[in-house]
Formats: structure tokens, C-alpha cells, sequence
């Protein structure tokens, strides 16, 4: 069974994602800010590079001809693919690799919270529990599937070009 494109490429996005988070993890710390900035840009630059090389490619096998729907359905495919490989892989950095990053981050977070002063009481477990909300592995599916709608509008946009043979009923 052959797979197409969007599904390959996502596949690989988020192995490679995978990958690099940890190597990045292991070489700056696990608890440095770092990581989550670089696999941040990570993320968007293989969004942004996986969308417009599945279009790109699907519009070649379509002999130089792709509609607007064919182009966002592919891309938001990739996503999707992509975003559920990122969200296991968060479950796993999270629950096996470093166990207690989560625990580690909410820690420095009601630090600076007491230390400022500005949240007290029930408003402080609310920010702790919004704090460790934040690792959640279903947390980081929808801004990749934000992210990879709106690089999917843009790329559908630009490779569009309908088959002048087709006839339209219309």
C-alpha cells in the first residue's frame, strides 16, 4: 500500500523533531528554556518546509495542475501526521525520558509567582495547574495544525493552476 506524500514527509518531519528535541535536551539540559525555544523554531520551520515540499511535489504529479483543495488537504494532511508524531513523542519525552521536567518547571513558576506577588491563593493553584497544562501532550497538536492551516492557505495560493481541460458543469 502506498502511502501518499503528505503522510512520508509528516512521518519524517516528526522523526526528525524527535530526534533534535532530545539531542538538544541532552546537549543544553534538560531544564533549560532553550530546548522548548529551539524545538518552538523547529516545529515551525518544518511546518513551514514540509507543507510547501508536499504541495510542491503533489503539484508535479499532477503534471503542473493543482487545485486550491487538492493543496490544503495535502498540507493539512502532512500536519496532522505530523502533530500526532510530536504529541506521542511529548508523552514519552515527558512520562519516560524526564519524568520530572514537568515537576521542575511548575516549581520555578510558583517561585516567580510568590516572588511577585501578584497571584495569591485559589488564582496561584489555577496558574500552577495552566502551568503544567502546557506539557500536555495534546497541547502541542493544535498550534501545529494552526500553524500548518494558515502555511497551507498560503502554499495553496501560490501552486494553485486549474486544468483548462477540465470541464465545469458551472
Amino acid at each position: 500500500m502506498k502511502f501518499p506524500i503528505s503522510i512520508a514527509l509528516g512521518l519524517v518531519a516528526g522523526l526528525i523533531l524527535s530526534v533534535a528535541w532530545y539531542l538538544m535536551a541532552k546537549s543544553l539540559g534538560f531544564y533549560s528554556v532553550q530546548v522548548f525555544i529551539d524545538v518552538y523554531i523547529l516545529k515551525l520551520c518544518l511546518i513551514i518546509a514540509g507543507v510547501f515540499i508536499s504541495v510542491f511535489i503533489v503539484k508535479r504529479r499532477n503534471k503542473s495542475f493543482l487545485e486550491f483543495k487538492t493543496a490544503l488537504q495535502t498540507g493539512m494532511l502532512y500536519c496532522l501526521v505530523f502533530a500526532v508524531i510530536a504529541g506521542i513523542f511529548n508523552f514519552i519525552y515527558y512520562k519516560y525520558i524526564t519524568p520530572d521536567t514537568i515537576d521542575y518547571f511548575v516549581a520555578e513558576a510558583k517561585k516567580y509567582a510568590e516572588g511577585t506577588g501578584k497571584i495569591k491563593g485559589e488564582d496561584l493553584t489555577k496558574f500552577l495547574d495552566a502551568e503544567r497544562g502546557r506539557f500536555s501532550s495534546f497541547a502541542t497538536i493544535p498550534p501545529i495544525l494552526f500553524w500548518g492551516l494558515i502555511v497551507s492557505l498560503i502554499s495553496g495560493l501560490i501552486f494553485q493552476k486549474k486544468d483548462p481541460h477540465t470541464f465545469s458543469a458551472n
